[in-house]
Order: structure tokens, then C-alpha cells, then sequence
């Protein structure tokens, strides 16, 4: 029992340690690159992007970030002029974001390195390390979640 608790923590620790440096080498690469964004302000701009007009609940949640975090970062996005909100039509408390169009205009110009970027995470991975890898990956998060 001791054991797997020893086993637990360096996996935990792991995790961890893998998604901060994952975060801090895109965050370099971007810095570099002039982006003047952040990664977590990339990932709302992905989201929004793939999904059109979503509103700010759905945001959050297809983000897994909390509201709170997601209105600070779409009010510095929207000071970018890359997204905006608009008052949904079937609920006036509720806000759509989308896409302005020097949003999709610096999203569309970006999207390419960005994938570069993220590639490099499991460069050296073959096609079978890399499906094992998501279905634990997925299993630890559904144990979590």
C-alpha cells in the first residue's frame, strides 16, 4: 500500500511537472515569436475559433478554466480587439464570444506555428506510443474528473 502511494505521488508529480514546463516552452516560443499573448489566451482564441460564437459558460468549460479566469483573460482579448461579446438574443444575461476579424486574421496567421509548437511536445513518439499515451492520459483525468 505505501508503495503505490509513492507510485501515486511521482505520477502526480510528474504530470505536473510535464504540463508547467510544456506551458513555460510554449510561453518561451510565443515570447519569441512577438505573439504578445499568452497560452492560456491562445487556448480561448482556439476554442473560439473552432467554435464560432460560444458563449462565456461553454468557453469555460470546453477551456476547463474557471469563469472568473476566462473574464479577465476575454476583457485583455477584447482590449486586443481579437474577440468580442455580444449579448445573446434568447437570454440578455448571457454573452457570445466570437472572433472579431483582426481576432481570426492573427488566429488563422498563427495557427501553423502553433501546431509546430505543440508537436514538439511528443516529438519522438510513434503513432502506437501516442495512442497509449492519450487513453491513459484520458483515464487519469476521468479517474480525477
Amino acid at each position: 500500500m505505501k508503495e503505490q502511494a509513492r507510485i501515486g505521488e511521482t505520477i502526480s508529480f510528474l504530470l505536473d511537472q510535464t504540463v508547467r514546463q510544456s506551458k513555460l516552452y510554449a510561453q518561451r516560443q510565443m515570447d519569441q515569436l512577438g505573439l504578445n499573448i499568452t497560452v492560456e489566451q491562445w487556448t480561448l482564441l482556439k476554442v473560439v475559433a473552432e467554435n464560432g460564437r460560444i458563449s462565456q459558460v461553454d468557453l469555460s468549460l470546453k477551456a476547463q478554466k474557471d469563469t472568473a479566469s476566462i473574464t479577465r483573460m476575454l476583457d485583455l482579448l477584447q482590449k486586443k480587439d481579437m474577440v468580442r461579446r455580444t449579448a445573446d438574443d434568447m437570454d440578455r444575461r448571457k454573452f457570445l464570444i466570437s472572433l472579431t476579424e483582426s481576432g481570426r486574421a492573427f488566429f488563422d496567421r498563427h495557427a501553423a506555428q502553433m501546431d509546430i509548437l505543440r508537436s514538439k511536445v511528443v516529438e519522438g513518439l510513434n503513432v502506437q506510443e501516442l495512442a497509449d499515451l492519450e487513453r491513459i492520459l484520458e483515464r487519469i483525468r476521468q479517474n480525477i474528473a
